[in-house]
């Protein structure tokens, strides 16, 4: 571990400022290109012998050309945008600090002080932060995880980085109702199982707060559960 430096500032992890103008300067111009192709495709659709939603894209031929034209790449320009800010709104944010961290993501910010982290790694694009019971405080996809610059803002505050799971080893795949799990923990996973396939990440999340508060944790792999029990010290 690299000894840290007392005082250093602190490092901002995530989209960097020139993700952030990309992010916010190019979705709004993808949308105005949308905005502007949009009559030129709907056209050649209602070529086709047999098209669904004929009536909606007759609508939208008559934009082609003229205000028509112009306010559909205004739409596409504000749509954009909109995605845009959502985008960055809703990307991880971790403050790494001398005393630990500040984690921020939408509307949701929390803090893990320093002498709760274990373990500290990267799990493909995934950070991971471990407490001292082994529970994933933090696992969440974050931009830009594969860079040399996350892995030195732990070490330089003084963080345990590891280069992958330590607990690797415990991980056993989920099958539902399987004989090694409390019918609680089963439950959960159950319905975890089904926010995970629905795509709803916020569910997913917090479901696996709820499995780890009944004593072990879960992380997933292509829409597959597994779990290991969490280690006391």
């Amino acid at each position: 571990m690299v000894p840290s430096v007392k005082g250093m500032a602190d490092h901002v992890l995530g989209l960097s400022r020139s993700d952030r103008v990309v992010v916010l300067g190019g979705f709004p111009v993808v949308g105005g290109i949308v905005g502007w192709a949009l009559p030129i495709v709907t056209r050649w659709l209602l070529r086709l012998p047999w098209v669904p939603f004929e009536g909606p894209l007759r609508l939208v031929e008559h934009l082609d050309g003229g205000w028509g034209r112009a306010g559909a790449v205004a739409a596409g320009v504000l749509l954009g945008a909109v995605v845009g800010v959502m985008a960055v709104h809703e990307s991880l944010r971790v403050t790494v600090g001398d005393d630990g961290l500040v984690v921020e993501k939408g509307d949701a910010r929390r803090t893990v002080a320093k002498g709760d982290v274990d373990a500290v790694f990267v799990d493909g694009r995934q950070l991971v932060v471990l407490d001292r019971e082994s529970r994933q405080v933090v696992r969440d996809r974050l931009e830009n995880a594969d860079s040399p610059r996350v892995e030195r803002a732990f070490r330089e505050h003084g963080y345990a980085w590891v280069d992958g799971d330590p607990y690797e080893a415990l991980f056993r795949r989920w099958v539902p109702d399987l004989p090694d799990l409390p019918a609680s923990v089963n439950a959960v996973l159950a319905a975890r199982a089904k926010a995970l396939e629905a795509g709803s990440a916020q569910d997913t999340a917090e479901l696996r707060d709820e499995v780890q508060k009944l004593g072990y944790t879960v992380r997933d792999a292509d829409k597959v559960q597994h779990w290991r029990p969490l280690v006391k010290p």
